[in-house]
């Protein structure tokens, strides 16, 4: 009659060793999954870390940092007898490595205006993308509008 375990020539089992290359062979797949879900990620999560990077940016010819600059762009404008102001910050990943884009949406008058930053929070460096994110660094003295 056969023997239900699996022998080798030696008539020893070889179950054990089965079970243990196959436990093997599943850790290995799982730390690679688990490695290249972690690489694919790269820096997303830092939206929050990126957003305030920005506003608290102030390069040495501006007197506020970016956040602060809202502030006082708004009370320049409405001693001039104009409006700028319900202002917005919104920041998205890029899916290249720790790169974000943060965007200021704001009301100057009727029109509205975007000024949007490339921010690498790995390297803390930030670069305007369009004329609107130069013009909103610019002292309050020259502010947009």
């Amino acid at each position: 009659m056969a023997d239900s375990k699996i022998q080798g020539s030696s008539g020893n089992s070889h179950i054990g060793a089965i079970v243990g290359w196959g436990t093997l062979t599943l850790a290995t797949l799982g730390f690679i999954w688990l490695v290249v879900g972690q690489l694919a990620q790269g820096g997303a999560g830092r939206e929050d870390e990126a957003l305030e990077f920005v506003q608290k940016y102030k390069t040495p010819e501006m007197a506020y940092n970016l956040k602060d600059q809202t502030i006082e762009i708004g009370n320049a404008a409405r001693a001039n007898g104009a409006f700028i102001g319900v202002f917005d910050w919104e920041r998205t990943y890029t899916d290249e490595g720790a790169i974000y884009m943060v965007t200021l949406t704001w009301k100057d008058n009727n029109k509205t205006r975007k000024a949007i930053w490339k921010v690498d929070v790995d390297a803390k460096t930030i670069e305007p993308s369009n004329a609107d994110a130069k013009e909103f660094m610019q002292p309050v003295a020259v502010a947009p509008g």
